[in-house]
């Protein structure tokens, strides 16, 4: 019977893999030119008296002809009331350009459950005719939108964009002046709603116990309380019900107030109530079950728990995101660190692979205490500065086939999101497979 059986999955294995490549061959060499070129706008995380949200300017495969310059509008470049704000020849195929321009401060009020460009946008001139464009956008219904494609596949199989330490956030119409201990605790420059709305999936979340305060949870990170936990949960439930996306709710650590498992059951039990008709109670498949399952339950939320204990006993937590830290404070470490974690997931056997649990590379540089009390980094916006671009070359052309939840600091500074979203589609179409069908 075992025998049988085997044999069957070597067919159906052959015919699977002959047809994709097919689709493979078809799909990835009949890009255009410009199709195949990629052009994308940041904003750093960088403060100053001289200036906050400076854009950045992203390119590459661009086949670059004399007279060829990009550059950035404020309004749309094919409409009458565009402004050219500014613009540069590029000299190589590839790069970065910083623009000395700050963008307009942005309130998540202003933010819809739409795909929309934020007035600025980036066009490759040659000629001075327009070759592509792109914008500043969100991206809001990126799942949803690819619902039918994405139907099959497990959270593990996917590109999946995050925010590390996703409470910590403080979004700064002007400049302030930060303390120490701000320039060490703030790794994200929108809140929860903002961030889920520019298309992050992925939150990883401290909270910190306070029995004595009025507000009880607070999302933390490490020792400092940033926001009242309510207002994180407040920002996932009205992203929820306005869209068709899934997210996974991690929480991970418990750096104040959690020393007995009596501490643990009163978050769970708010958890549970405050998200009541939001969660998915924990299937028997759990993180093999498959997107089109999990939409078709109505419910979208997955709460992830990093404590065995709590998993165990209670059917409304998942088990915790595997994050995989390099604890470095360079570069070159960082990439080594991703390189050994993505090397191992393109290496690993489906069927050994924590039991199809998603894993996040968490990219981004660690301090440790003496580089705070010294401030020797310069703060995390600065490191964040110095890796984000980085980290979007690195999971555009690299790592962009075994990409599966990438956290990063400050995540309007990287192209994280847009590279996911492209690299998604190139796996659904048969450019690349690494997915496990058992």
């Amino acid at each position: 019977m075992c025998l049988r059986i085997m044999k069957s999955f070597i067919i159906w294995l052959f015919i699977h893999v002959y047809f994709s490549s097919g689709r493979t061959i078809e799909s990835c060499h009949n890009e255009s030119e410009i199709d195949k070129i990629e052009m994308g706008i940041v904003i750093s995380p960088l403060m100053s008296t001289e200036m906050i949200r400076e854009i950045g300017i992203y390119w590459k495969n661009i086949n670059i002809q004399t007279g060829d310059v990009i550059k950035l509008f404020k309004g749309d470049p094919s409409t009458k009331n565009k402004q050219e704000i500014f613009q540069f020849m590029p000299v190589k195929a590839r790069g970065f350009q910083k623009t000395g321009i700050s963008a307009d401060f942005v309130p998540t009020s202003n933010l819809t459950y739409h795909e929309q460009c934020l007035q600025y946008y980036v066009s490759w001139i040659t000629n001075d005719a327009i070759k592509k464009t792109t914008c500043l956008s969100t991206h809001p219904n990126w799942m949803g939108q690819r619902k039918t494609n994405l139907g099959q596949l497990k959270m593990k199989d996917i590109f999946i964009p995050g925010t590390h330490d996703s409470a910590a956030y403080s979004k700064l119409l002007n400049f302030k002046s930060e303390m120490l201990v701000d320039k060490y605790t703030i790794t994200q420059d929108e809140d929860i709603l903002a961030q889920l709305i520019y298309g992050t999936r992925y939150l990883d979340i401290r909270v910190g116990r306070y029995p004595n305060n009025k507000m009880i949870f607070w999302g933390n990170h490490g020792l400092i309380r940033i926001v009242p936990l309510q207002n994180v949960i407040d920002d996932v439930k009205l992203f929820l019900g306005n869209t068709d996306e899934i997210v996974i709710f991690d929480v991970q650590e418990f750096p104040v107030g959690f020393k007995s498992i009596a501490a643990h059951n009163e978050l769970l039990n708010y958890l549970e109530r405050e998200f009541h008709g939001y969660y998915l109670e924990r299937p028997i498949n759990v993180w093999r079950t498959t997107l089109e399952d999990i939409w078709s339950t109505g419910k979208r939320l997955i709460i992830s728990y990093d404590y065995a204990s709590i998993v165990s006993s209670s059917l409304s937590v998942w088990p915790q995101v595997e994050q995989q830290w390099g604890n470095v404070r360079t570069l070159d470490d960082l990439y080594t660190h991703l390189n050994g974690i993505e090397t191992k997931a393109g290496e690993e056997n489906s069927y050994t692979s924590r039991l199809g649990k998603p894993r996040a590379a968490m990219a981004q540089l660690t301090p440790t205490t003496f580089d705070v009390i010294f401030n020797r980094l310069g703060g995390l916006r600065l490191m964040a500065e110095n890796v984000d671009m980085h980290i979007t070359e690195w999971y555009s052309e690299v790592w962009q086939h075994t990409a599966n939840v990438v956290a990063v600091d400050f995540i309007k500074a990287t192209g994280i999101i847009e590279t996911a979203i492209k690299w998604n589609d190139k796996r659904i179409s048969g450019c690349y497979t690494n997915l496990d069908y058992s």
